[in-house]
């Protein structure tokens, strides 16, 4: 997987360097992330993941309003949760924290509609190639029994290391739709992933997301 990413990512930046026609864009948006694990087979848990994404892409036309652009942006998720409880004079709290930075690389084609003169729509799907730098669990319990007070301080994994739980590689099929205000962009995209992000035997998981962004085409 490793040897894939740095394939496109290379032949990526090999496309942007031979094309003088191309047409460079920036952007940034908010990323919402649906994850799905399943255990066993089991039904599966799932937890929504927000975050935000920036990065360029490299727009090279083909023929008429159809164009494929490769890109590379970065994307962090986040999420985080806590809670309390008491039961004869015992009580405890608990918080819980993710967070996720990966580089992205985006192939994709579109087709670009001419609504006016400084108006247009289009659409756009393919592959999004993802390498891992960050994923970090963070968890700590504290409480107190009948008046003392205990913690466990605050424990952080990487999941990414030789003990951790995730794949730092991962493929996503991603389309969306698109408006272009005299270079202006606004865009909507829903990304899916095709793999299994999680490295333990019999547990599964996966990801859904959706993309609000602006951006702008020079």
């Amino acid at each position: 997987m490793k040897k894939i990413f740095v394939t496109v990512l290379s032949a990526a930046l090999l496309l942007v360097g031979t094309q003088a026609n191309a047409q460079l864009s920036v952007g940034a948006g908010y990323l919402n992330s649906a994850e799905s694990t399943a255990y066993n087979g089991g039904d599966p848990d799932k937890d929504n993941l927000n975050g935000f994404y920036v990065g360029v892409n490299y727009n090279i036309p083909i023929v008429a309003g159809l164009g494929v652009a490769p890109g590379l942006y970065a994307s962090g998720l986040f999420y985080g949760s806590n809670g309390s409880d008491s039961f004869a004079g015992i009580t405890a709290s608990g918080k819980f924290g993710y967070s996720e930075i990966a580089l992205n690389v985006p192939v994709n084609v579109n087709y670009k509609f001419n609504l006016s003169r400084d108006l247009d729509m289009f659409v756009y799907g393919g592959p999004i190639f993802q390498y891992g730098l960050v994923s970090k669990t963070s968890g700590e319990i504290s409480g107190s029994l009948f008046g003392i007070n205990v913690s466990t301080g605050k424990q952080e994994n990487n999941e990414y290391g030789e003990d951790g739980s995730r794949n730092p590689f991962n493929i996503y099929l991603g389309g969306g739709v698109g408006i272009d205000v005299a270079g202006i962009q606004v865009i909507l995209g829903y990304d899916h992933s095709l793999t299994n992000i999680s490295k333990v035997d019999k547990v599964s998981t996966g990801r859904s997301q959706i993309k609000i962004g602006v951006g702008y085409a020079f």
